[in-house]
């Protein structure tokens, strides 16, 4: 909603101009005649329902602010009076209509004017109801107001509760008409509000084609006729279409009822009202669907958005990741260029650096495969992508099978590890190290525990046991798997080989990907 002073720098502008007063010309003019409309229609006990000029009045009020101010209400007081001479009602007569309509306006304004502009505008489906907020206390002075009157105005005396009939009256005319008024697209929107392609048509050919059926059919069921495709167009279209057709399905009603298409001659005045009650009642319906429609809508073009900035996020984090790989394994190699001494030891670091660095790839490449941020990892593949660099010396004679188990990606890092720690001791000692060895590695789901057994086969006994467990590899194993996984381990020699059995909680893992 604009502020007092965004109001203020405007109506100065538009005072300053050649033509300030035109726009309230033209407010006070359109009020005027849909006065008279009220007035001329009042004859006919279902014309009699279409009392237009209020709800465009705090439409117009509320949608352009600048209009509000004490000029804006002077140019409908005075298009009211003029209306009212033309008519033939005296000052007595006018000042009671002027109490009327404006205090049906001032209250109406005075509570949606307190509402964000976005509730105004009926961008959100809780906006509805705050429509609703203003409109029923509006209406319900105007059944109090339109009691007090004299009743021989309108014609209406000892026909039915007068003050039922004009609450009812301006209830349904405000449904009706207000929606519409406030979701007036601003000018350059226009476009995106229009249904252009026939594919975009259909729902309206399908609500045309439903109130043609309903008026051959006839009966007060006629009128019902049209809601599924109101429905229909509310799913389809923004909220200012919404709120035109669900007011083009009003005045069909009042034009099918009018002229003896839909008869209701037979029906005394209360089940009028009630039937003209419930089709302003049935138009919440579709402006409830449209404006939920309409923000989902909203929601997933920002979730599309996000999704968008997240990848080249991500991608330009991938670069600066492997850049960091980079510069750590060069410096790695530049610490130790005066110390060949230390070349083993950087060179079991930049293995293990290279072991990272394929696990971040791996968890990349899900994610990019699957579309989906945060996926989680296979197990078997992870293991699968750390022992690669091994398929040549052991050629089908590397086994990894059972179950699978799907991690995430602060797990990933740490198994990573783990298991290139095993691959690394494998192939200095063990399976991997022997051109006739085998390495095997079954995953098995328990009920609350997830086992992988690491099992080496080689024909000649090694020193493997022996030198992990004195070794930097017991540590890292000790420091992941019961430390921070909070998991346990046992390795012991087998008879031709080396067995290590990892158990870890099922809590870590998941059966399924996604889940």
């Amino acid at each position: 909603m604009l502020s007092a002073r965004e109001v203020d720098a405007k109506a100065r502008r538009l005072f300053t101009s050649n033509r300030g007063w035109l726009p309230y010309l033209l407010f006070g003019g359109a009020y005027a005649a849909l006065f008279a409309l009220g007035v001329y229609t009042d004859v006919n006990s279902v014309l009699a329902l279409a009392w237009p000029a209020n709800a465009f009045m705090l439409g117009i009020l509320v949608r352009f602010p600048l209009l509000a101010r004490p000029l804006g209400w002077i140019a409908c007081l005075v298009g009211l009076a003029i209306a009212s001479a033309i008519i033939g009602y005296g000052i007595v007569e006018g000042a009671k209509l002027a109490a009327y309509n404006f205090g049906i306006a001032a209250i109406g304004y005075f509570v949606l004017s307190s509402f964000s502009r976005v509730d105004q505008r009926l961008e959100r489906p809780i906006s509805i109801f705050y429509m609703l907020a203003a409109v029923v206390p509006a209406s319900l002075y105007a059944g109090v107001a339109g009691s007090m009157l004299d009743g021989s105005l309108f014609g209406m005396a000892g026909t039915v509760n007068v003050l039922r009939y004009w609450f009812s009256v301006e209830l349904l005319n405000q449904l009706a008409f207000l929606p519409m008024i406030l979701a007036l697209p601003e000018g350059g929107q226009w476009s995106r509000q229009l249904p252009l392609s026939f594919h975009d048509q259909a729902p309206i050919i399908v609500l045309v084609l439903s109130a043609a059926v309903g008026t051959m059919f006839g009966g007060l069921a006629a009128l019902a006729f049209p809601v599924p495709a109101l429905l229909l167009c509310a799913i389809s279209y923004r909220v200012f279409l919404t709120a035109l057709l669900t007011f083009a399905y009003c005045v069909w009603t009042v034009i099918a009822t009018t002229l003896a298409y839909v008869d209701l001659s037979n029906i005394n005045q209360s089940l009028v009202l009630s039937v003209a009650m419930g089709r302003a009642l049935v138009t919440l319906g579709p402006l409830i669907i449209s404006t939920t429609t309409a923000k989902r809508n909203e929601v997933l073009e920002q979730l599309r958005y996000l999704a968008a900035e997240r990848e080249i996020v991500s991608n330009e984090l991938e670069h600066r990741i492997k850049n960091l790989f980079a510069l750590v394994s060069g410096l790695i190699s530049l610490s130790i260029r005066d110390n060949p001494d230390l070349k083993p030891l950087a060179d079991t670091l930049r293995n293990r650096l290279v072991a990272l660095q394929h696990a971040h790839g791996l968890i990349r490449t899900m994610n990019a495969s699957t579309g989906v941020p945060g996926e989680l990892t296979s197990l078997k593949a992870l293991i699968g992508v750390l022992l690669r660099p091994y398929d040549g010396r052991v050629e089908k004679h590397l086994v990894v099978d059972g179950d699978d188990a799907f991690i995430d990606g602060g797990t990933v890092t740490l198994l990573a590890l783990v298991f290139h720690e095993l691959a690394t001791n494998s192939a200095k000692y063990g399976a991997l190290s022997d051109p006739e060895g085998t390495l095997e590695v079954h995953i098995k789901h328990h009920i609350d525990e997830l086992h992988v057994k690491w099992i080496e086969k080689v024909p000649r006994a090694s020193g493997q046991v022996a030198a992990a467990d004195s070794g930097f590899g017991s540590k890292l194993l000790d420091l992941t798997i019961i430390r921070q996984l909070r998991g346990s381990y046992t390795r012991s020699q087998t008879i031709g080989g080396v067995s290590v059995e990892i158990i870890l909680p099922s809590k870590l893992f998941h059966r399924k990907a996604g889940r």
